[in-house]
């Protein structure tokens, strides 16, 4: 973990998963925007902080995954007086985090295997709620404003804080991109509306969850979204006959050169495999046949 300045009052600690800071008063008081993955994450974030003369008085985190939202217990722990926001969406998410591997796993008790600190973080009592409809919040008379970044999750939102946006997992690096090769999305519309919302803007500095500090994102973007249409080309030109949903998934992993040997890795593919599933039939270029006790796809 290594703590970097952007502005005055706007830092963040790139690791894993990079941790946005906003100074929020003369006091050295910082909002976090999220905190990693788990205990260790969060003990750290305080002993950096700690070091250079921050205090964590406020979390928000960008959307409900684990590796996002994973080191708020552990916070909230050790800093019994921190608060911490969340969408009214996402509550049950970061106070019963359980229902991230039960989603993942198709609403069923998850595998042991999905039980990991990846997908399942230890619970943290949100304190401040916010409402779906609400663009910005005010933390001791600071602005700090929400943009929808859905599609990656649903409800996700960038913190934007003197025109320096902390954007989750909008996006993922080019480096990233290519090791993974299937970006994870739930919502495969909004990712793309998401992603040409992004180029169209021009803050001074964006910094994604998984990736450098950038002053210019169009290109990664482009990038991103470019790989959502190749992977819709890819399984319409699979379907050239019908196809079960498991053949369409060993398909696109298979095509990207990937071999899955864990569980987690495999349902995060397959959830957002089957998220373009929903998409394409939503544009009305497939449609499901249930059929032998299988459901198969084929083009409308």
């Amino acid at each position: 973990m290594k703590l970097h300045k952007i502005t005055e009052n706007v830092l963040y600690i790139e690791d894993t998963t990079n941790i946005g800071i906003i100074k929020i008063n003369e006091s050295n008081d910082v909002l976090i925007v999220d905190s990693g993955s788990d205990n260790s994450k969060g003990r750290r974030i305080i002993k950096i902080l700690k070091d250079n003369g921050y205090k964590i008085k406020y979390i928000i985190n960008t959307h409900m995954h684990a590796d996002h939202i994973g080191g708020n217990h552990f916070i909230q722990k050790h800093i019994p007086e921190v608060r911490i926001f969340a969408l009214r969406e996402e509550l049950s998410m970061l106070e019963a985090p359980l229902y991230l591997p039960y989603f993942i796993y198709s609403g069923a008790y998850p595998l042991k295997d999905l039980r990991n600190k990846f997908l399942l973080a230890k619970p943290s009592k949100v304190t401040n709620i916010i409402e779906k409809e609400d663009t910005s919040i005010f933390i001791e008379e600071n602005r700090i404003d929400l943009i929808s970044l859905d599609g990656h999750t649903e409800f996700q939102k960038g913190i934007l804080y003197e025109n320096i946006l902390f954007c989750g997992d909008a996006l993922i690096s080019e480096e990233l991109l290519e090791k993974h090769k299937i970006p994870v999305n739930v919502n495969i519309k909004n990712a793309k509306e998401t992603l040409l919302n992004l180029e169209e803007t021009n803050f001074n500095f964006y910094l994604p969850s998984h990736g450098s500090l950038l002053n210019n994102i169009k290109y990664l973007a482009k990038l991103n979204y470019k790989r959502i249409v190749e992977i819709e080309e890819k399984i319409l030109g699979f379907l050239d006959s019908e196809k079960t949903t498991e053949k369409i998934v060993s398909y696109l992993l298979y095509s990207y050169g990937l071999n899955i040997t864990n569980a987690t890795l495999y349902y995060l593919y397959n959830t957002t495999i089957m998220g373009f599933l929903s998409y394409l039939r939503d544009e009305k270029k497939i449609e499901p046949i249930i059929k032998n006790n299988s459901i198969f796809w084929k083009l409308k």
